[in-house]
């Protein structure tokens, strides 16, 4: 393959790898209990409403699958899908199994994208315990996991490509992060305990080895949120917020997006900033026993 050729698909793949991880931030609308801006605060209050003691009432649901569509100027380029597994036990710890499996469609010059991320979270706060991914890279497999020993102060990042490890790092860890995966539920199951209210809210949040932040404004307006999954608007609330750090191919900075109004918090539609313009991100399926979408009341 030429040379320019290579460049560009390189380019390709890492403006869709974004797009997973701009889906993962921008979707999220958070709505906060109290007016604060600390992560410790939210979690103790979650914790005393009963959400920790409380997994019948939890938005996180077994069985439920939401598909995302990715678009990047007039081009649909794939699709992401978001999958409770279950709860289970890891390393003694009671969690839930979450599954985001990630692929291009076909027909899309250069790209080739699939990739398949695991996270366990904690069943009582829904912070990140351990998380893998696996991304194809031509005839081979990228692998890449890290376990947060929070009670020892540290985790241990690896990856390995083709079965064959090639770097291993150690880094503290002062706080309990979230990562992607349970970024993603973290912040549907505290929008369900803030009930509506318009609040800023720095959520910590850890990205292979760097650790960082999620500024975000939150509930700033109710308003109709046109979506593929249906033929009419569903109530919405709307965020906006800051990236804190630099991802995929240089996304940072501000986002915006949708959650449903409803107490199954299923965020609706996220638009995020990347270097060469803005990708859109709609569902487009949902799986989740007994969800009525809230359907807009605004004419």
């Amino acid at each position: 393959m030429p040379l320019n050729k290579r460049k560009m698909t390189k380019k390709i793949i890492k403006i869709f790898s974004m797009v997973a991880v701009g889906l993962v931030v921008s979707v999220l609308v958070l709505r906060s209990v109290y007016a604060v801006s600390l992560f410790h605060g939210l979690t103790n209050e979650m914790e005393n409403s009963g959400w920790s003691r409380a997994d019948s009432n939890s938005v996180v649901r077994t069985g439920e699958e939401l598909t995302y569509e990715a678009s990047y100027l007039f081009f649909k380029i794939g699709a992401v899908r978001f999958h409770v597994l279950g709860r289970t036990v890891y390393d003694s710890i009671p969690a839930y199994e979450l599954r985001a499996d990630i692929d291009s469609y076909s027909g899309i010059p250069f790209v080739d994208l699939h990739a398949i991320y695991i996270t366990y979270a904690d069943a009582k706060t829904l912070m990140c315990i351990y998380t893998s991914n696996s991304q194809k890279e031509g005839d081979g497999w990228l692998y890449t996991s890290c376990n947060l020993h929070y009670a020892k102060g540290k985790a241990d990042w690896q990856q390995s490509k083709n079965g064959v490890v090639v770097k291993n790092v150690e880094y503290p860890l002062d706080r309990s992060y979230t990562d992607g995966l349970s970024f993603f539920y973290y912040l549907r199951e505290a929008s369900k305990v803030a009930d509506g209210r318009k609040t800023k809210l720095t959520i910590p949040i850890v990205v292979d080895t760097v650790r960082s932040s999620v500024v975000l404004t939150i509930n700033e307006k109710k308003e109709p949120c046109d979506i593929k999954a249906y033929d009419f608007p569903l109530e919405s609330y709307r965020m906006s917020g800051h990236i804190n750090f630099t991802g995929f191919f240089g996304v940072t900075g501000g986002f915006t997006g949708w959650m449903s109004a409803d107490s199954a918090e299923v965020p609706l539609r996220g638009d995020v900033n990347v270097i060469l313009g803005s990708v859109v991100v709609k569902l487009k399926d949902v799986k989740r026993d007994g969800w009525i979408p809230p359907r807009s009341k605004s004419k």
